[in-house]
């Protein structure tokens, strides 16, 4: 490689380094023990069957893409345990192609979670009112039924919530 190349090298790395920029690490507050989570499909209080089960499904792709803790289908194999519970969710269509063929639909969600060590059984962290409210467009494929819509939306709603949660857990 020449001095050149290098040169440049050593510059972006310091620039990328410099504007606050790390490498994804293990959260300080994990133990070195933790390697797996469970993630329990979240209890749904409401008129959705499938969400807390999507919900579930999203959230371990997200903790699967992190690297740090692996997703395990067993309670008993688990270092951590994920539950939650999804107290509230509001659907709303509120944009129409034509009649009964919805464009956006905004979605209200309330809930909660928590990550408990499998083994002590201690809360190690909890968010007792995790809400969002967003609306989302409908492809135009999804739109010929009104059920179709409203699914990937929920099918969003997980994906944005399980960002969230991931976020929150990582970056407390």
């Amino acid at each position: 490689m020449s001095l050149k190349n290098l040169l440049i090298l050593w510059f972006l790395s310091a620039l990328l380094f410099s504007c606050g920029y790390t490498f994804q690490e293990r959260p300080a507050y994990f133990k070195e023990n933790w390697r797996r989570i469970y993630i329990a499909p979240f209890k749904n209080y409401t008129q959705e069957p499938e969400l807390g089960e999507i919900l579930a499904q999203e959230l371990r792709h997200k903790f699967a893409q992190g690297r740090f803790l692996l997703p395990v289908y067993s309670e008993g194999e688990a270092d951590l345990v994920l539950r939650g519970e999804i107290n509230r969710i509001y659907v709303e269509p509120i944009s129409y192609e034509v009649f009964l063929q919805t464009r956006e639909r905004r979605i209200q969600f309330e809930g909660r979670f928590q990550l408990i060590d499998a083994k002590t059984g201690q809360k190690i962290h909890e968010n007792p009112r995790l809400s969002l409210s967003e609306v989302y467009r409908i492809q135009e494929a999804a739109t010929g039924v009104l059920e179709v819509g409203k699914i990937e939306a929920l099918r969003r709603l997980s994906q944005d919530l399980a960002e969230l949660i991931f976020q929150e857990i990582v970056f407390k």
